[in-house]
């Protein structure tokens, strides 16, 4: 992938320091950023895949549970559940130290157990409307943003931006293009 001339004025997407950018989609500030980033994608989902398997466990005939397992089905922190026990607002039943256990019936009365979903980018629906007015040309484009073409054509391809050609132009929605350069002008 080329690089541009042009200094990109962007903020690291892990550790929020203004940096440089020689491409217009870099996102961070250095390699060791890209790799800590990474590293702590990776640790959530092994968390909230850890978390859905403890989920599954926990039988759901139960009258009473404990408190660890009230945080993991309904999200709640530890100090507001003990809160609620403290003000009567959920009955519990001290069976010795460490085995508190907590009407399941009352809380789940009080919050909606939780649902963990997985993050799916988000798909556009409905076909596009590619008229002039709509989209660039990619020469449109790099007049606009005073880009080279293999620039924008590598930037459509890596955001997934739907084109269309028509004769020998290729059209791309401006709306999509806009967001990507807008920090380019």
């Amino acid at each position: 992938m080329g690089y541009s001339k042009l200094k990109i004025p962007k903020i690291c997407a892990h550790c929020s320091k203004p940096f440089e950018a020689k491409t217009v989609i870099t996102r961070f500030c250095s390699r060791e950023c890209g790799q800590k980033a990474g590293n702590a994608k990776k640790k959530n989902t092994r968390r909230e895949v850890k978390q859905q398997e403890l989920i599954a466990r926990i039988p759901s005939n139960r009258p009473y549970i404990s408190i660890a397992e009230a945080v993991l089905l309904f999200g709640i922190s530890r100090d507001t559940i003990y809160r609620l026990v403290r003000m009567g607002k959920i009955p519990a039943i001290n069976l010795g130290e460490r085995l508190t256990r907590i009407s399941r019936a009352h809380i789940e009365t009080m919050f909606a157990p939780l649902t963990v979903v997985p993050a799916t980018p988000e798909k556009q629906s409905g076909k596009m409307d590619y008229s002039q007015a709509e989209c660039y040309a990619i020469g449109e484009i790099t007049e606009k943003f005073g880009i080279s073409p293999s620039t924008v054509s590598n930037a459509i391809r890596r955001n997934s931006i739907p084109k269309k050609q028509i004769g020998k132009f290729v059209y791309v929605p401006k709306i999509e293009i806009d967001k990507i350069f807008t920090n380019r002008k």
